[in-house]
């Protein structure tokens, strides 16, 4: 199985924040901070631009976060694909295997057969 690929400085990072947004501590940061910045009356407009930029890079690491994702996911899948095709080859060997097997075990019963029967004929013929 292939070595996992390491993931660069800016991935670590986005899912760091992605993990950290998906979470109750920034629900709890963020009502934190939203209070203070209400409760000292600070200017609303820099809080609106703060926030607009905020959901800016957020949504951009959420959306990284979910690429790695299924980069990750495609690989196992692909994997699980050529393991199951490599199955598949193991299997139709098998099946031609045994298939040879019963063309031998039929050709040597047929043979058993006329043994038998000839040894029957013989029997017979001896007996009168």
């Amino acid at each position: 199985m292939p070595e996992p690929q390491q993931k660069t400085s800016a991935e670590k990072f986005s899912e760091l924040i992605s993990r950290f947004m998906g979470s109750w501590w920034a629900v709890v940061f963020h009502t934190f901070w939203f209070a203070v910045w209400l409760i000292f009356n600070f200017n609303l407009e820099i809080l609106t631009l703060w926030v607009s930029l905020e959901a800016i890079f957020i949504g951009i690491f959420l959306l990284m976060a979910a690429n790695r994702s299924e980069i990750e996911r495609d690989k196992k899948e692909a994997e699980e694909q050529l393991r199951q095709r490599k199955m598949m080859g193991v299997d139709i060997s098998m099946d031609r295997k045994q298939t040879s097997e019963m063309g031998e075990v039929k050709e040597a019963l047929k043979r058993l057969e006329k043994q038998i029967a000839h040894l029957t004929k013989l029997g017979l013929d001896n007996q009168r």
